[in-house]
């Protein structure tokens, strides 16, 4: 079993290790410099690196050296994995090396398939033994490695690791770490060699996948599953195909294979494989919402109509969304899949607006016990997504990071998992009680006897009450136009309020919505109006993000904690956090560029064009087919 530890360093802090003459209390030894040629090797399929091993040959002067390694995991950058070795005079394929255990486990993978050569390195090496007396600790190896890639040779990197002796104990191991990572700030090296070497190859050969996940998706399509499409769908984008040219050879939506990409990219191709990996019946991954969905024969709209009553119109998109909550439930309980809770959440929050935007033709004792339910469960979920929102967007920035500096949040993100580890456990203890189920229940009690919730159509004096879709959709659209429209002015002020910006995001969302409802009815028309609400909305959705991740950052930074205290007395000591500090000012200038950039985003909905275009639908909707309705 080979322990080692690895971290990610500099040039310099290479020289300094060279020249000190003790780390964490051991004696070093004179520096031996080595010059080394690694090549990984795999099977044509990549047979070994899907069952998690690495092959490297090293050649060296008198002898070639074979290693077989688990390609395991690292905890802190200590990693721990199976080593076995071959040293043979001359090359030679493995079924003609020495019966032992690197022969069988290597033929048991690559059977009589050929090893050929992956990716190369050549490392500058500077070995120094690290003793306690006469005891050998360790051997700390200093290391210059560049990359052979398609190009030529890739900009070197540094690497420092210390690989404990047999004579070692697990406290020499945490007292070189205490030097190595607290001390120094030595980064921890998560991955082999290998599989950043193979990355860096993939990325200079402008790949979407990098040549060790190619490998690790090379022995997938075979299974018949949904992991196996997703692997034939990812092979085939790093091969130039479009995603709607896959979505037809797979039989799925490209929206799918998009939210397959975007997951890939935001994280990385285990989360990819990772989620919903059963196969679940006819081999079909669940279509996008404007298909039928998973439900089967659950239609794909509200299906409203111009002569429905505005509650009957209220009930169908009721019933829509809470069926749609219900189907991402189980997702949201296994937490496997983000989207899950994402969608979860947005159909809360279609249902809450849908309540605001059928207020008047609705009994309010009928609704009020699942507007609560609403509220309570759209908070409960919101305050899980809002954490992945916050992760997903941290990591596009650490991606930013030359990877020596991506330690620097490390304190930020600690507070972040525990905030969200408790924040998921209220969630699943909401779920998994009394008061969901209360909600659930009387949610379908009310969609199952939906006329004790409409009002009567004539008033007491005999008038009547506007309550066709026909007649009162002009002015509900209006009334939503108008509460965006609202912002004009004050938005036109000098330096106006952030929380305008929000404020004026929750009147678009409330305009989107209302046209999304009712968009059967509005036709094609109404398609443009919707697209350019939803610009403006997430135009404003990544400004309020900017501005509480702002806020959470400064949180942290003086108090070092996720959250402020609620009494001063409470109240924990401040970080010194540089990183933290960068992260700040990066997300400030996101900030800034958001709010310099829309005026350019706010025209397409308070121009005049706009606001044409949503008369003419508003009002053409009541003449459908050229007739009165």
């Amino acid at each position: 079993m080979e322990v080692e530890a690895k971290f990610i360093a500099d040039a310099e802090m290479l020289d300094r290790l060279a020249a000190a003459t003790t780390l964490a209390g051991y004696e070093l030894g004179e520096t031996r410099p080595l010059e080394l040629t690694d090549t990984y090797l795999d099977t044509p399929d990549a047979a070994l690196a899907a069952a998690g091993y690495a092959c490297r040959r090293r050649l060296g002067d008198r002898a070639v050296a074979f290693q077989v390694k688990e390609l395991a995991g690292a905890a802190g950058g200590v990693h721990r994995r199976e080593e076995l070795e071959v040293i043979l005079e001359t090359e030679a394929a493995p079924r003609d090396w020495p019966k032992g255990a690197a022969r069988d486990l290597v033929l048991s993978l690559a059977g009589e398939a050929p090893l050929q050569p992956l990716v190369e390195l050549r490392q500058t090496r500077l070995l120094r033994a690290v003793t306690d007396g006469d005891r050998e600790v360790a051997e700390l190896s200093l290391d210059t490695v560049v990359v052979a890639g398609p190009d030529g040779a890739l900009p070197p990197y540094h690497e420092v690791e210390a690989e404990l002796r047999p004579a070692a104990a697990e406290g020499d191991l945490a007292a070189l770490l205490g030097v190595l990572r607290d001390e120094l700030g030595l980064k921890p090296a998560g991955r082999s060699k290998m599989e950043r070497a193979l990355e860096a190859v993939g990325r200079q050969a402008g790949r979407l996948l990098s040549a060790s996940e190619r490998a690790t998706l090379l022995p997938l399509p075979a299974r018949d599953d949904r992991t196996g499409r997703r692997a034939r769908a990812m092979l085939a984008l790093d091969d130039g195909a479009t995603q709607l040219q896959i979505g037809a050879q797979l039989g799925v939506t490209s929206r799918t294979v998009r939210r397959w990409l975007r997951t890939f990219r935001e994280e990385g191709l285990d989360r990819l494989l990772e989620e919903e990996t059963s196969e679940e019946p006819g081999g079909a991954e669940p279509p996008a919402p404007a298909a039928p969905d998973a439900a089967g024969d659950r239609p794909a709209r509200p299906g409203i109509q111009i002569d429905d009553t505005m509650a009957t119109a209220a009930v169908k998109t009721l019933q829509f969304h809470f069926h749609r909550m219900l189907d991402h439930e189980e997702g949201t309980r296994l937490g496997e899949d983000p989207e899950e809770l994402h969608d979860m959440r947005v159909a809360t929050r279609r249902m809450r607006a849908a309540l605001q935007v059928f207020d008047g033709h609705l009994d309010p004792k009928a609704v009020r016990p699942i507007a609560k339910g609403l509220r309570k469960t759209g908070r409960i979920l919101g305050a899980v997504r809002d954490l992945d929102v916050f992760s997903i967007k941290t990591q596009r920035y650490l991606d930013t990071l030359p990877e020596e500096c991506r330690y620097g949040l490390d304190p930020l993100l600690e507070a972040w998992r525990a905030e969200r580890e408790a924040a998921r456990a209220r969630l699943l203890d909401y779920l998994d009680g009394d008061q969901y189920k209360r909600f659930v229940e009387r949610f379908q009690e009310f969609l199952a006897r939906p006329e004790k919730a409409e009002l009567p159509a004539l008033a007491a004096d005999g008038s009547v009450n506007p309550h066709r879709v026909a007649d009162v959709l002009p002015a509900v659209v209006y009334q939503r136009m108008a509460a965006v429209w609202a912002y004009a002015g004050p938005l036109a002020e000098p330096n106006p309020p952030l929380v305008r910006f929000h404020r004026l995001r929750i009147a678009g969302k409330f305009l989107r919505y209302t046209l999304e409802f009712f968009e059967e009815v509005l036709g094609p028309e109404g398609r443009p109006l919707i697209k350019s609400t939803k610009e403006l909305q997430d135009h404003l959705g990544d400004t309020q993000d900017a501005v509480v991740t702002c806020g959470v950052l400064r949180a942290f930074l003086t108090w070092g904690a996720w959250k402020p205290p609620r009494h001063a007395a409470q109240a924990p000591a401040g970080i010194v956090a540089p990183g933290v500090a960068a992260y700040l000012a990066s997300r400030q200038r996101e900030l800034q560029e958001l709010i310099d950039t829309f005026p350019s985003t706010w025209p397409k909905v308070n121009g005049a064009e706009f606001g044409r275009e949503l008369a003419a639908v508003a009002v053409d909707c009541r003449w459908q087919d050229g007739r009165e309705s």
